[in-house]
């Protein structure tokens, strides 16, 4: 790792470089990465809201042998798209979003944890959090038992394609499953569903964003499922409480949102020249817009590195982005975490983690832990 960006989550302190770089360089170049490093809450919420910052292009490596279902999927992604087509790209995913019926969060808890023992310990990640946030989609657009099944078996194959250093092997991962991923939802885009957008656009629009709804579940949804569980263990222990009240839990996963991310960072690249303070970023140039270290910034937050649930502007945080590319799924995911913390704590005594470490993947925008041994009793 550099002195101010992390490389790798397992031999860094994040809140200890965010507060450093806050301090003594909210904007930073980082020689390293040929990088233009936003920290701090201003530079940040700029970066996010400028027409002139667009998400790189991804690069579809043409010796890699991606297959055409693969680059399809990529070109059309809402969360890799600018302009006009991030505009249509969004609004796809908003028609399919939108038409997903209620569904029971904790009746689907219930379910993954049937075969848990009482006071067993258990892997949190392997058992809810890799699993839950896909079926609350699938099932919420009545995708039959063997397609979920599918989806929930293969998606860790699939989102290897969001990664900027593919190697062979992952290419061959991804071709190995991304025409089934494809071709089952297809069939979950009806032509009703298409045509209630009230706007033409083609089928591979809808289903490429139904795809990246997966990747998105399955990687920002299982984190913050994970450091959700964490933070309201470690909160109720120290302060000997065993809440039931359904807002102090959706208080609890806006804190953790802010406090401990699963996404931090974000990549934009300049179209144009674009002014920061006293800085000139360069068009062409690269910016890593870090919404860890916004969320951490004491002159938004007071106190920011004090897990704090009566802090009164806590959901002013940048984890979900700004903008164009703001998550249109946020509350969506904060009623998920929120009611599952709910049903957790009304169902159960008590609630541990067993483990002292932990290890988390090799992902440098999202952090995310390997394992998470519980136990429920």
């Amino acid at each position: 790792m550099t002195n101010n960006t992390i490389l790798n989550w397992d031999d860094a302190d994040p809140k200890a470089i965010y507060s450093r770089q806050l301090i003594n360089n909210p904007l930073y170049w980082d020689e390293i990465l040929n990088t233009w490093v936003t920290y701090s809450y201003e530079y940040c919420k700029t970066i996010l809201l400028s027409e002139d910052a667009h998400v790189p292009e991804p690069v579809i490596e043409i010796n890699t042998l991606l297959n055409e279902k693969a680059v399809l999927l990529l070109r059309n992604l809402v969360r890799l798209t600018n302009n006009g087509q991030h505009n249509e790209s969004r609004r796809a995913a908003m028609v399919i979003y939108n038409s997903m019926k209620p569904v029971s969060i904790s009746h689907i808890l219930e379910d993954l944890l049937a075969d848990v023992k009482d006071s067993s310990p258990f892997d949190w990640v392997t058992v809810v959090a890799k699993k839950l946030p896909l079926l609350i989609i699938l099932r919420a657009l009545e995708f039959p038992e063997n397609e979920c099944d599918f989806v929930v078996e293969n998606i860790s194959s699939l989102v290897k394609i969001m990664s900027p250093n593919k190697t062979v092997q992952d290419i061959e991962t991804i071709n190995s499953v991304v025409d089934e991923f494809y071709t089952i939802s297809e069939r979950h885009v009806p032509i009703t569903i298409r045509d209630s957008s009230g706007f033409s656009a083609s089928i591979e629009i809808f289903v490429c964003n139904l795809v990246g709804l997966f990747i998105q579940c399955y990687d920002a949804g299982r984190g913050l499922l994970c450091n959700t569980l964490l933070n309201m263990v470690r909160t109720n222990n120290n302060q000997n409480t065993h809440p039931h009240d359904i807002t102090y839990f959706k208080k609890l996963v806006t804190e953790t949102l802010r406090i401990d991310p699963p996404v931090h960072n974000t990549r934009r690249i300049a179209v144009k020249d674009i002014l920061i303070g006293n800085q000139l970023i360069k068009a062409g140039q690269a910016i890593l817009v870090v919404i860890g270290a916004a969320n951490l910034d004491p002159k938004v937050f007071k106190d920011p590195a004090l897990y704090d649930l009566s802090r009164g502007n806590n959901g002013e945080h940048l984890t979900f982005g700004l903008g164009g590319h703001n998550c249109f799924a946020k509350y969506t995911m904060i009623d998920m975490a929120t009611e599952i913390c709910f049903f957790l704590t009304n169902k159960y005594k008590h609630i541990s983690i067993v483990q002292q470490e932990f290890k988390y993947e090799p992902q440098l925008n999202v952090k995310l832990v390997k394992e998470l041994m519980i136990k429920l009793s």
